[in-house]
């Protein structure tokens, strides 16, 4: 086990993690049966080889080439969340939605696929959920904010102006450890964001925590693992995410370039 995975590991055992759990008192005992990975996710290196993907992504174009989906779409890329996301096209309904997700990935990854998972659908949006993993892999806020920006870069290269909401990492029971940092990243790509009309922070963090108040509690809307949303939770993404996607669809707007 690498240093990296002990000292998560050891801080993640001290907060004692549970369904609802805080950064600013002790936490509850997790339920009887229930149990949280310390080091769930957690790659061996900062940025792990994008090559992992590769078959998930021959798979997203075997059924490109089944069915390929209606261009000008609006498009969901990202990690886990987004894979878990099961109900997203009738969450989003009616707006037309393509779901892309890698999980586990990181910016870097979405850079590796987009000229397979992204530039091919010319779509009219891009909503992105990335910063998590670049994060629990290693890489600091401001790092992290650098290779979101080449993906940004990229996308203005291949997709011109197309616009990209960014989903922002939202905390976990089994990753708390991390949070602090995770919210920093956000909070760089937020700022950001302020600088470019292609770009759009979705305030979705806040909605992870009891009240809204950041760095808190959390709310019991995770699964067993501790790292990804329950039913609760997409309904809140849904709430949040929803009126974004209503906004684009109902847009005049020629996609990609």
């Amino acid at each position: 086990m690498s240093l990296k995975h002990v000292a998560v590991a050891v801080v993640a055992a001290t907060l004692g993690l549970a369904p609802s759990v805080s950064l600013s008192q002790p936490a509850p005992r997790a339920a009887p049966g229930v149990t949280y990975s310390t080091n769930a996710g957690i790659a061996d290196q900062k940025r792990p080889d994008p090559h992992r993907f590769d078959k998930r992504v021959d798979a997203y174009l075997d059924a490109d080439k089944a069915q390929a989906p209606a261009p000008c779409g609006i498009l969901f890329i990202g990690s886990a969340s987004i894979v878990a996301w099961k109900t997203i096209a009738a969450d989003m309904a009616p707006a037309p939605v393509i779901s892309r997700g890698l999980g586990g990935s990181t910016a870097e990854d979405q850079i590796f696929f987009f000229d397979k998972i992204v530039a091919p659908y010319h779509p009219r949006a891009i909503f992105i959920y990335v910063g998590e993993n670049d994060v629990v892999n290693g890489l600091t806020p401001q790092e992290a904010l650098v290779d979101f920006k080449k993906f940004m870069d990229l996308k203005t290269k291949v997709l011109g102006a197309t616009p990209v909401y960014f989903i922002p990492a939202k905390a976990s029971p089994a990753r708390l450890a991390f949070a602090r940092n995770e919210q920093a990243a956000n909070e760089l790509v937020e700022a950001y964001a302020k600088g470019r009309k292609d770009l759009h922070y979705i305030d979705a963090a806040h909605d992870a925590w009891e009240g809204g108040k950041m760095l808190g509690t959390l709310k019991p809307v995770y699964v067993q693992d501790g790292i990804h949303m329950n039913a609760d939770g997409y309904a809140g993404w849904t709430r949040i995410i929803k009126p974004y996607v209503e906004k684009e669809s109902a847009r005049a707007a020629s996609c990609g370039k």
